[in-house]
């Protein structure tokens, strides 16, 4: 129950309070014709209270009863809404060191397109990864004369941020599995009822208004994923 079905209860309790009172102040003679079919075990002070008591439940169960399913609609409008106006959800999923952003657009609540660019991302200051090597110093090569250079570098995203210097060695499965990643975890939220990660369930859940990113925000707090992660945010 809401401070507006509060306030009103206490409005209509105050008025039947003072309808009872005057009723109870009237001269017996003027309603005993009007109370004359009222059963015995009604009439004095056992009757006046029992009739309160029953006048006060059947408001308070009215009154929950518009509360609960006000509150409901309420709630559904808002989500509705929510999944009208939301046309995309941008998430990130890390792994091995790399954060990979994506973008799933949306029309009304279903995915359209999903678009995880080749873009690797450094999870522990947002900076955008250099794709380079790992090249053998040249002390390591005069300690080991048979190094090969050539042979010895290592691919690697390397973070140009000096204050950073955050670097993963490089594989060829890792852009293609966080797009994997990423298409999961989407359509989870998308085709998923009655969770607490559905897509329903999350815009409910914001407070404020809804965004691509504050969608993602809150599901990675609702869902215990390591991939899933919010370093690709600012």
């Amino acid at each position: 129950m809401d401070r507006d079905d509060i306030e009103l209860f206490v409005a209509i309790l105050g008025t039947v309070g003072t309808f009872i009172l005057v009723y109870l102040n009237l001269d017996s003679s003027d309603t005993s014709n009007l109370t004359s079919w009222i059963p015995s075990i009604f009439s004095g002070w056992v009757g006046t209270a029992l009739i309160i008591v029953f006048i006060l439940y059947i408001l308070w169960y009215i009154l929950k009863f518009i509360g609960g399913e006000s509150g409901g609609m309420f709630e559904d409008a808002e989500a509705d809404v929510g999944l009208r106006e939301l046309d995309s959800i941008e998430g990130c999923i890390e792994r091995q060191g790399v954060a990979w952003k994506g973008t799933a657009h949306l029309n009304r609540g279903d995915i359209t397109n999903i678009e995880v660019p080749f873009d690797p991302i450094c999870p522990n200051c947002q900076t955008g990864f250099i794709d380079t090597t790992d090249d053998p110093s040249l002390q390591e090569q005069r300690q080991n004369p048979s190094y090969s250079p050539e042979a010895q570098s290592t691919p690697v995203f390397a973070c140009p941020n000096d204050n950073c210097g955050h670097t993963v060695e490089r594989d060829a499965e890792q852009y293609d599995a966080a797009k994997r990643l990423f298409e999961r975890e989407v359509k989870q939220i998308t085709e998923s009822r009655d969770k607490d990660y559905s897509l329903r369930a999350l815009i409910l859940n914001i407070d404020g208004p809804v965004t691509p990113k504050k969608v993602w925000e809150e599901y990675a707090e609702v869902v215990d994923n390591e991939y899933v992660s919010t370093n690709c945010f600012h």
